[in-house]
This record gives C-alpha cells, sequence and structure tokens, in this order.
C-alpha cells in the first residue's frame, strides 16, 4: 500500500503528545460579562463583516470537562412564534458526522473483525477499484483518509430501493462515466487527497456487511448509546421520539433562492416533515413511522442513512464524543469504547500536503480551483482534520488541533480537540442571513464560524498555560 506520511514538525510533535494523552492544567476562571456579549454580538451579526446567524450551539472543554456552554437564537419556526434554541436541540451536523462513525469503524478494528489495510473488496462483496488505476487495490485507511481516488460525481447518495455496487460496475446505473475514480498522474488510490463524501458510504458498506446491520442501527447501539445520547443517523429517532427536541437549519433568501438578509428565516431542513433515509416519504414531527426497510438487505445501499453528514446531535452530544476520546476512548461513567492507541491512531496524519509533490486539494469540499488565501486541509487522519493554528493566522506560534467541520443545509459546525492541553470546542452554527461567502476572516473558513474560533482561542486558547 502507497503511503503518506510526509509529516510537518508540527503535526508529528502533536500525534506524540496525542498518543501519551496526558492532560495539561489550565485555569478555569469565571469569563466575564464581555465574553457572552462578544458571542450575542456574533449572532446578531453586529461584528462588520460577519452575517447574522439563526443559532449558535456553543461547548466548551477545559480539563476534560464541559466548563462553558452557551446557546442563542432559534431553534425552529411555528407558525408566528420562534422556539428559542437551546444546548439540547439537535441539528443535522454534517461532516462532522464521518468522525462519529469512524468511532463505530474503529471498534471493529479492535475486535478483529475489520483490518484497515486489506482490499476493501473484501468487505464489500463485489470487487472495487479504480479503473484507471486497475491493479490498485483500495484500502480503508485510504478511504478513511480521503487518498482511495473515490470521487463524489454530481452526487453520491441513492434512494431507496437503489443498488450502491450501481456506482462502481462500469456501465452501471450510477457510473455516470467513471465520474466516481480520479484519473491523472498522481491520482491512484494512496497518491492524493481529494476530500469526497463517497469514501462514507463505502466504510458504510463495510460495517453493513461486516455486522449484518443497518448502519443506522449498529451506530444507535454501538456508539450512540453507549454514550448516553439520543443522537441518531435516523432523523425519525429523534423526530418522532423526541419532536421537541428537533432543530431546523437555516437560510434567509427569496422564493428564488436569492440571499434576503432583511427577510424572514427560511428552514432548509428538519422543519415540519421528516424523511428517515433518502427516497421515503416524508412524516410530520411527532409521528411514528412505523417499521422501515423491511426487505432491506445490509450493504445493499449504505447511503441511506447519509453516514457522511446525516447525524443528528446537539452541542452537548458532541462534548461526550469530545470527552470520549480526550479520556482515550472511555466515556464519562466509565464504559471503554476504545483503546487509547486507537485514538492516537485515528488523529495520526495520513496525509499531509506537499506543494513540491502536488499530492492534494487543498480547499476542502467545495474543491474552488482558486481556493483560499490559507489551506483549508493541510494534514487529515482517520477521519481527522489536524489543522495548526499558525498556519491559520490565529496563534503566534504551532498549536495543533484534531478534529472535524461540517457545512452543510445552513450548518457550520466546528468540532476540535486539543489533546496537548485536554481541552475542545464544540460550535455549532445553524444558518445565516446572508451569504456566509461574502465576508473574509483569517482563517480559510466562513467568516461567522472564523469569529467563533477566534473567540474561543482569545477566551481560552491564550490561557491554556496559565
Amino acid at each position: 500500500m502507497k503511503t503518506l506520511l510526509l509529516k510537518s514538525r508540527a503535526v508529528s510533535a502533536a500525534a506524540g503528545l496525542l498518543l501519551s494523552l496526558a492532560p495539561a492544567t489550565m485555569a478555569h476562571d469565571a469569563l466575564p460579562p464581555t465574553a457572552r456579549h462578544e458571542l450575542d454580538a456574533i449572532v446578531a451579526g453586529k461584528v462588520p463583516g460577519s452575517p447574522q446567524i439563526s443559532g449558535l450551539q456553543m461547548v466548551v472543554i477545559k480539563d476534560g470537562k464541559a466548563t462553558f456552554e452557551y446557546a442563542a437564537g432559534i431553534a425552529r419556526v411555528d407558525g408566528e412564534k420562534s422556539i428559542p434554541l437551546n444546548l439540547d436541540h439537535k441539528v443535522r451536523i454534517a461532516s462532522i458526522s464521518k468522525l462519529v462513525a469512524t468511532i463505530g469503524l474503529m471498534r471493529l478494528v479492535e475486535a478483529g473483525k475489520v483490518n484497515l489495510d486489506t482490499d476493501v473488496s473484501d468487505y464489500l462483496g463485489f470487487k472495487l477499484r479504480n479503473p484507471n488505476f486497475p491493479n490498485d487495490q483500495i484500502t480503508l485507511r485510504e478511504i478513511l483518509s480521503h487518498s482511495s481516488s473515490i470521487r463524489d460525481g454530481d452526487y453520491y447518495w441513492l434512494k431507496g430501493g437503489e443498488e450502491f455496487e450501481e456506482f462502481f460496475k462500469p456501465y452501471g446505473k450510477h457510473y455516470d462515466g467513471g465520474a466516481h475514480f480520479a484519473h491523472g498522474g498522481n491520482k491512484g488510490p494512496g497518491e492524493y487527497f481529494t476530500y469526497s463524501n463517497l469514501n462514507f458510504g463505502i466504510m458504510a458498506g463495510v460495517i453493513e456487511k461486516v455486522t449484518g446491520q443497518r448502519f443506522d442501527r449498529y451506530m444507535r447501539e454501538s456508539v450512540l448509546e453507549p454514550l448516553g445520547l439520543s443522537a441518531s443517523y435516523n432523523v425519525c429517532d429523534v423526530s418522532a421520539n423526541e419532536p421537541e427536541t428537533m432543530a431546523s437549519l437555516f437560510r434567509k433568501r427569496d422564493e428564488d433562492g436569492n440571499w434576503r438578509p432583511e427577510g424572514d428565516w427560511v428552514p432548509q431542513l428538519d422543519d415540519k416533515r421528516f424523511s428517515c433515509y433518502y427516497g421515503m416519504e416524508p412524516v410530520a414531527r411527532g409521528e411514528a413511522p412505523g417499521a422501515i426497510l423491511e426487505d432491506y438487505t445490509p450493504g445493499q445501499n449504505p447511503t441511506l442513512f447519509s453516514p457522511q453528514g446525516g447525524l443528528r446531535a446537539s452541542a452537548r452530544d458532541l462534548a461526550k464524543v469530545a470527552q470520549l476520546l480526550l479520556a482515550g476512548g472511555e466515556t464519562t461513567d466509565g464504559k471503554r469504547l476504545l483503546d487509547p492507541q486507537t485514538v492516537g491512531e485515528m488523529a495520526q496524519p495520513i496525509w499531509v500536503y506537499d506543494a513540491r509533490a502536488e499530492n492534494g486539494n487543498t480547499t476542502g469540499e467545495d474543491l474552488d480551483p482558486n481556493g483560499p488565501s490559507k489551506r483549508l486541509m493541510n494534514a487529515y487522519g482517520l477521519s481527522t482534520h489536524v489543522v495548526d493554528l499558525r498556519d491559520w493566522g490565529v496563534s503566534d506560534d504551532s498549536h495543533v488541533l484534531v478534529g472535524h467541520l461540517g457545512d452543510a443545509y445552513g450548518l457550520m459546525g466546528q468540532f476540535w480537540i486539543d489533546f496537548e492541553n485536554n481541552a475542545a470546542l464544540i460550535a455549532l452554527i445553524t444558518g445565516t442571513a446572508d451569504d456566509p461567502a461574502a465576508g473574509t476572516g483569517i482563517t480559510p473558513m466562513y467568516r461567522a464560524e472564523d469569529e467563533v474560533l477566534r473567540w474561543w482561542w482569545r477566551w481560552f486558547g491564550n490561557k491554556a498555560d496559565d
């Protein structure tokens, strides 16, 4: 297997610190009112260049404990009434879902049921090869690090009743002229990084074939319930059983999709009706969907529950995930879900950008050929985005965070772990009143999430050694 281990000093040092999981002493001084007022200003759009946002959930972890929480904005609109957003409201957390799903996969790795460096075809039940590199096997390590040569094409999910294999079978119904495969020099498996959601459909297919369970059920039983969470990859688990906790994602747009910053908040997803999986007729909030997918065969279509982005969870839920990783795989109530070595392996960079080798697309999911002035993607592990805040202009010194971003339907999420200081930031923005790309900040993220990250660094990051 080809590997991409071109590590910078900062990233290598962070990986070593991670493997030791040694906590650092940190101050717990109460924040002054100014700090919350600054967050209020971000939500209200009173920071020049940053749009108003519909809602913000935030949890800050220090010394392994949630020491600061914040929620503001609206969870949903009910007629003329706006329901306030709180810290228990669940939203579709977009690509942060990838990191959580990988915890489920790594449990199978630890159980000896899956090997990250085995040909993924051995698990899927069909031969998966990039036709442009027919002699190169594709592994889960490459899948999870977006170096597999798999591409999204025009779409990367299928409705119920469809066959997942049709994405990859020559002349299959969804082969799309081979659009789901990279081609050209230096683009084979293990050689080049391109962020691709379809990778996680493949990963979910491995989970389903190995366990004989639907992806959403496996994740609920093996990860979410042991963490004490009612979060779910099946939105109907939440919308039917805890309907009041299901929050919408928003934008301010007119009927033609144009931004209207002075208009009303328009729900983009998870409003009054919910489809449990792609292609299902939606059911109303609070309505039980009944039995679904009774004839489904695990592995048939593992994209149904959006393993790449469909987890519904709150910032408090994600704080439990962060605490699990900070504690080396142990839950807050003492259950061991992962070994410390596995947590270290997840955060160890597999791909690191090398400008001379031109070994990856650093712009992330939108694949803008012009790219941001600072690279969004510099290093990536097993479903973990590895960032040095010095590279992003946030810190004067090297300071490495490990985690994931999420961006879809108005959601802009950040899940960052600071292993060196036993700390974390979880921040979920639920929508913007204007084009989030219109303003620029210090980092390559959208301006509103840039403001949130820098707020955390001002009030918590710079005090890590106090």
